[in-house]
């Protein structure tokens, strides 16, 4: 087994450090769900019928939001050779672009499959920070999604990396967001506990998207990535994301707030 600035590499086969962190964080999501899903009294195969639902939407969600704000850098005329393509799909993803996919391929997975998938995303949100945070780890280890230049504590100096610049103290974006997606693992973990032994309907979902959209909103100031993520009018895609998400859950809890009010009445 030798270790490389790419991967590890065991005979002929190099597993890349990326993809080694997506799947340990497959794994621990997987643990965390069947925890979670035994705790809200639900079916475990259910979950995994969801969470294959989802994988294939994030993952094809990723990509494409990926293809979309770095549009100018792919080279069109040679999109037809097969090493250049496979290098071009194998590697860029976006994660609001995943959440996106993922979410439609919840939505696909309760119609296809009859699954009450609203009651199950409520019981296992926690799973999704838990393995944005082992994806994130991925990110620090090769280099990508790399932050400002900096040289305070925790600062990161890459002498080798596919993206990164290399030599130059960097501030640890990658570390802080997975150690922020821990923490927001926690945080929804004990706010669902607490709601189901006092019998409320747990608000998990919204509660997710607001925290993490305010965290990554002040996280990409620390980024300086600026070519893979697109910027328009000062702020990048995901912070524009990050906002739109902000107002769609505020303007979602007042709609609803509404109708429980006009009930009564």
């Amino acid at each position: 087994m030798i270790m490389q600035n790419v991967g590890i590499q065991i005979g002929t086969v190099t597993v890349s450090w990326y993809g080694l962190f997506i799947v340990l964080g497959i794994l621990a999501g997987t643990a965390l769900g069947y925890l979670l899903v035994c705790f809200s009294h639900l079916k475990f195969d259910d979950f995994i019928q969801i969470a294959c639902f989802t994988g294939l939407g994030a993952m094809a969600g990723a990509k494409l939001l990926y293809l979309i704000v770095s549009w100018q850098k792919i080279d069109f005329a040679r999109i037809t050779d097969p090493e250049y393509l496979n290098a071009l799909l194998g590697g860029g993803f976006v994660f609001y672009g995943g959440l996106a996919g993922g979410l439609l391929g919840l939505y696909l997975c309760g119609k296809i499959l009859h699954i009450p998938v609203a009651e199950y995303a409520r019981s296992v949100i926690p799973v999704i920070p838990l393995a944005h945070a082992f994806g994130r780890i991925g990110c620090a280890v090769v280099g990508c999604c790399y932050g400002v230049p900096y040289d305070g504590p925790g600062a990161v100096v890459y002498t080798e990396s596919i993206a990164a610049p290399t030599g130059t103290p960097l501030f640890p974006v990658q570390a802080v967001e997975a150690a922020g997606n821990l923490v927001l693992t926690a945080v929804l973990c004990g706010y669902i506990i607490f709601c189901k032994k006092k019998g409320k309907k747990a608000k998990s979902v919204q509660l997710y998207l607001v925290l993490y959209a305010v965290f990554r909103f002040v996280l990409e100031f620390m980024r300086y990535d600026d070519g893979e993520r697109g910027i328009i009018f000062g702020l990048s895609t995901s912070q524009w994301i990050s906002i739109l998400i902000c107002a769609g859950v505020i303007a979602v809890v007042i709609f609803g707030k509404k109708k429980e009010t006009v009930k009564k009445v």
